[in-house]
């Protein structure tokens, strides 16, 4: 089941894990699309953050992205990507691309006690301005300190399940130093992480920052 939250006129649709729909300005953009029940074929552009199965799959970027449709991803998945018949333009952290009027901003994304995204792996995570929004996708991420780096920031799509990536309590930690207008914890209910997961974070940062659980 997906859900769609709409904030100042972009659509943001959570379909499963950590893939997205983010739709603003008449564009579409997919952020790691992964587990896509049927063909959409609307994406304009499509994010992966890193090379990983659940973040990077070919067959459902062939489910969501359109012809001429340009996929925007770091080096470590080009092996992938160039297999596939849509323009691939490589992101490095610190890179910004622009496409379809979308600026997307590579940002660091990376554990710090966990082995599986090192920081020399180059995995990212993405500020996404879209519809007059800056929509920062976190992608596979421990609590660093460059998330205070950031700038200002509109909705924090941020991993809650631990195991891989943060946990909700750090996920709470790494809203507080974002100052988000709006959080929405992702990165639960297919491979690891339940709601539980989401209902906690919601629940650390009340009060505080508004979370959409979508």
């Amino acid at each position: 089941m997906t859900s769609v939250f709409e904030y100042r006129g972009v659509k943001i649709e959570r379909i499963v894990h950590a893939a997205f729909r983010i739709e603003g300005g008449g564009v579409v953009v997919y952020v790691d699309p992964y587990q896509i029940p049927s063909p959409r074929l609307d994406g304009d552009v499509v994010v992966c953050t890193h090379d990983h199965f659940d973040h990077c799959s070919p067959s459902d970027i062939n489910k969501v992205a359109k012809p001429g449709a340009v996929i925007v991803a770091p080096p470590n998945c080009e092996a992938k990507l160039r297999r596939l018949k849509f323009e691939y333009k490589p992101i490095k952290v610190g890179e910004t691309i622009t496409v379809s009027g979308v600026k997307i901003t590579a940002v660091p994304a990376y554990n710090t006690d966990k082995p599986f995204h090192p920081k020399e792996y180059g995995g990212i995570g993405a500020i996404i301005e879209i519809g007059g929004l800056r929509v920062y996708h976190a992608g596979d991420t421990d609590f660093i300190p460059e998330m205070g780096q950031l700038g200002p920031i509109d909705v924090a799509l941020l991993p809650v399940s631990g195991t891989y990536v943060m946990t909700a309590e750090d996920a709470a930690k790494a809203a507080e130093v974002i100052k988000p207008k709006i959080a929405i914890p992702m990165h639960y209910s297919a491979i690891v992480g339940s709601e539980a997961d989401a209902q906690r974070f919601k629940r650390l940062l009340e009060g505080k920052i508004e979370v959409v659980v979508i």
